[in-house]
C-alpha cells in the first residue's frame, strides 16, 4: 500500500467553483431516487465528449489507474470502482465530496463495504456547503475528523496517510505487518486475512526472483508495474531478491 497525492478535483465538485457549487448544493438538495438510493453522479454526471465522466477520469489519473488499496491495475476506466472512504450509505451529505472519494478496484470496494470508524457510527457529517441547509455533528475537515476524533479505530485514507507510518509489508512471508491499530485495522480487512491474494503476491515474488536471479534490468520491473500495478509490494520483493543474491542466498529458497 502506497501514498497517493490527492490532486485537484474536476471542476464540477470543485467547492471554489460557484457554479459547481451551486449545482453540488443541488445534488444534495436531490439526494435520493424515489427508491431511496443515492444518485450515482459521480458516474452520471460531468461527462466529457467521449461519453466518460471525468470525475472518474481524474481519480484514475491521481492514481495511475491503480486502486487505492491494493495497488492493482485498474485497466478499465469502467471497471474502476469510486470508492466513498465514509461511506455514502453512512454519510450521505459526502456523497460528492472530492476529499472522500478514493479509486478503488471490484475487490477491495466489496470488501471495504460500508467500514465506518466506531467514534463517528450515528454522526452526521457534511460538507461546508450545505451546513446552512442540515444540522450535522461535524462539518467536513478531513484533517480534523481523522486525527482528532477518529484517531485509531478507523483504515488508512492513501490519499491522506503515509500508509509506511501505519504497515510494513513483509515480502519473506507475503503480509503486512502493522505497526499502530489503524495499520492492524487496515490489514485485516485488506490483506492478511484473504488467502487468494497471498497466493497472488507468491507468484508476484516467484517471478521478480527470477527476474533477479537472470540478472534482467529493474526497467523491467517498472514495466511490468506499468501493466499490472502492484508497485509497492513489486519494489519490496524486489530488494529482498537483490539483497538476497547479494548474500548468497538467492538459490536456497
Amino acid at each position: 500500500m502506497k501514498k497517493t497525492e490527492r490532486i485537484s478535483p474536476p471542476d464540477c465538485l470543485n467547492n471554489d467553483v460557484e457554479e459547481s457549487n451551486n449545482r453540488k448544493t443541488g445534488f444534495y438538495e436531490n439526494l435520493k431516487d424515489s427508491y431511496g438510493d443515492i444518485y450515482p453522479r459521480w458516474n452520471t454526471t460531468c461527462k466529457d465528449k467521449d461519453g466518460k465522466s471525468r470525475i472518474r477520469k481524474r481519480l484514475s489519473e491521481m492514481s495511475d489507474g491503480c486502486c487505492g488499496y491494493c495497488g492493482d491495475k485498474v485497466t478499465k476506466l469502467g471497471d474502476m470502482e469510486v470508492d466513498h472512504y465514509l461511506p455514502s450509505s453512512k454519510f450521505p451529505y459526502l456523497a460528492y465530496c472530492w476529499d472522500n472519494l478514493i479509486p478503488s478496484c471490484r475487490y477491495c470496494n466489496l470488501i471495504k463495504s460500508d467500514f465506518t470508524p466506531a467514534s463517528l457510527k450515528g454522526k452526521k457529517i457534511g460538507e461546508h456547503i450545505v451546513s446552512d441547509k442540515y444540522k450535522f455533528d461535524y462539518i467536513y475537515d478531513k484533517r480534523y475528523l481523522l486525527t482528532e476524533i477518529t484517531q485509531d479505530d478507523r483504515l488508512i485514507d492513501p490519499t491522506f496517510d503515509d500508509p509506511e507510518e501505519h504497515l510494513e509489508f513483509n515480502p519473506e512471508f507475503y503480509f503486512y505487518e502493522a505497526k499502530t491499530e489503524t495499520g492492524q485495522i487496515t490489514a485485516k480487512k485488506f490483506f492478511n486475512n484473504h488467502k487468494e491474494l497471498a497466493e497472488k503476491w507468491e507468484q508476484i515474488s516467484l517471478f521478480i526472483k527470477k527476474l533477479v536471479s537472470d540478472d534482467v534490468s529493474e526497467e523491467i520491473i517498472y514495466d511490468y508495474i506499468k501493466l499490472h500495478g502492484c508497485e509497492y509490494i513489486c519494489v519490496k520483493f524486489y530488494a529482498y531478491w537483490a539483497n538476497e543474491k547479494q548474500e548468497g542466498r538467492i538459490n536456497r529458497k
